[in-house]
C-alpha cells in the first residue's frame, strides 16, 4: 500500500528529501505532494444580480472570480475548465538525475502544472444559489459531480432541509444560508482551503524522501511568511533542483530551498566527492554559507553558484533556508518556459 501524505496538513512528514544512493528504503513507500500555489478560478452562479455585486465585493479579482447569472452559460464554462475526479497520476519512476543522489518522482511531463498554460483558468470551486429558475441549485450541482472542484451552495432559511439531505449524500461540500451574518466570511476561509487543496492535487507527487522537507509544517510556515513579505503570488516545487521556484505580482522569478540536516551532509558530500572548494565545505560545515546551486540539484565542478546566507527554520534545530531572486534566462536554463499568472493577466486584458 501507498500512503499519499498533502504538505500542509495537520500530520507533520519527517525525513530527509535528498537520499545517497547507499542509504536504506524504509520510507520509500510514502508518497508526498511537495507545495505548489498559484491562483484558480472561483465560479458564482445566483440569478439575483444584486446579491452577484455584492459578492463581488469579498472576491474582487475579475479575473479568476467569475460571476454568471444564467446558469447554462455558466455550466458550460464549468465544464470547460473544471478537471475530472479521474484525475490519472503518472507512474514514479527512479532518476538518477545527480551523482550519489536516488529520487522517486513522476516523469511524465503531462503532471508538470507549472508547463500548463491554462492552470489559472481551472475551477476549483463553484459556489451556487439554491433557488434558481429552471434549474436547482442542487441539480445544478449535481450536473457537475464528475468535475474535481469544491461544491458550495447558498440556500435561504426554507431550503435548509434539502442542503442537509445533499450534503449528506455527497452532492455539495459546504451549504451557508445567506441571511446568516458570517455567511461571506466562513465562505472566504473555505473557499481559501478549497483553492489550496486544489493546487496540491495539481502538483508533483513524490515518493519516499524527495521533496518533504518542504512539507514540514515548519517549513511550510516559513514559506508563507516569505510569500507574505516578497509579494509572491504562485510558486511550485521542481523535482529536478529539490527547490521551489516563485513569481511575484509581476512575473519576476526567485527561487526558495530548505535543508534539513541530512541534506547538509549529504550536499557536503557531493562538494567533497566532486573535488569542490574546501573553503566551501568549511564554511557549510559551520552553516556560515549556503549555496544555491539552481539549475543543478547539487555541486558540480565549473558550475557557478550564489552564496546565500543560511536562516534558520525555526523549531527545527539545523534546519535552514534561503531565498534568491534569479532572473529569466536562469528560468529557462533549467528548461521551463512557464506563461506566470502577471503575463496570463496581461493577456486576458488585451
Amino acid at each position: 500500500m501507498f500512503h499519499v501524505s498533502e504538505c500542509g496538513d495537520r500530520r507533520a512528514c519527517h525525513g530527509d528529501p535528498l537520499r545517497r544512493h547507499d542509504e536504506p528504503r524504509e520510507n520509500m513507500n510514502k508518497f508526498i505532494r511537495p507545495p505548489v500555489s498559484y491562483p484558480t478560478t472561483v465560479v458564482f452562479v445566483d440569478d439575483n444580480d444584486n446579491y452577484l455585486d455584492a459578492l463581488r465585493r469579498f472576491f474582487p479579482d475579475v479575473s479568476t472570480n467569475l460571476f454568471f447569472s444564467r446558469p447554462q452559460t455558466a455550466l458550460a464554462f464549468i465544464r470547460q475548465h473544471a478537471r475530472e475526479n479521474s484525475l490519472e497520476f503518472a507512474p514514479a519512476a527512479a532518476c538518477l538525475s545527480e551523482t550519489g543522489f536516488e529520487r522517486f518522482v513522476e516523469t511524465s511531463p503531462q503532471r508538470d502544472v507549472l508547463a500548463r498554460d491554462a492552470r489559472f483558468a481551472e475551477v476549483a470551486a463553484v459556489v451556487v444559489d439554491y433557488d434558481m429558475p429552471g434549474v436547482s441549485g442542487v441539480e445544478f450541482l449535481s450536473s457537475i459531480s464528475n468535475l474535481h472542484c469544491a461544491k458550495i451552495l447558498l440556500t435561504g432559511v426554507a431550503d435548509e432541509t434539502v442542503a442537509v439531505k445533499a450534503f449528506n449524500a455527497g452532492i455539495v461540500d459546504l451549504y451557508l444560508r445567506k441571511t446568516d451574518a458570517d455567511s461571506a466570511n466562513r465562505l472566504v476561509h473555505f473557499l481559501k482551503d478549497a483553492k489550496s487543496r486544489h493546487c496540491s492535487e495539481a502538483g508533483w507527487l513524490a515518493l519516499g524522501e524527495n521533496g518533504i522537507t518542504y512539507c514540514d509544517p515548519r517549513t511550510r510556515k516559513v514559506i508563507d511568511d516569505v510569500v507574505k513579505e516578497k509579494g509572491i503570488l504562485e510558486y511550485y516545487w521542481r523535482p529536478e533542483q529539490n527547490a521551489i521556484l516563485m513569481f511575484d505580482r509581476e512575473g519576476r522569478a526567485s527561487v526558495f530551498v530548505a535543508w534539513a540536516e541530512h541534506d547538509w551532509i549529504a550536499q557536503g558530500e557531493i562538494v567533497a566527492d566532486e573535488s569542490g572548494p574546501a573553503e566551501l565545505l568549511k564554511q557549510m560545515a559551520v552553516r556560515e554559507v549556503m549555496p544555491l546551486f539552481w539549475p543543478h540539484l547539487a555541486y558540480r565542478s565549473s558550475l557557478e553558484f550564489r552564496m546565500l546566507k543560511p536562516q534558520p527554520i525555526p523549531g527545527w534545530g539545523d534546519a535552514f533556508y534561503c531565498w534568491s531572486p534569479i532572473e529569466s534566462p536562469e528560468v529557462a536554463e533549467a528548461g521551463i518556459k512557464p506563461l506566470t499568472y502577471a503575463h496570463w493577466r496581461s493577456n486576458r486584458a488585451r
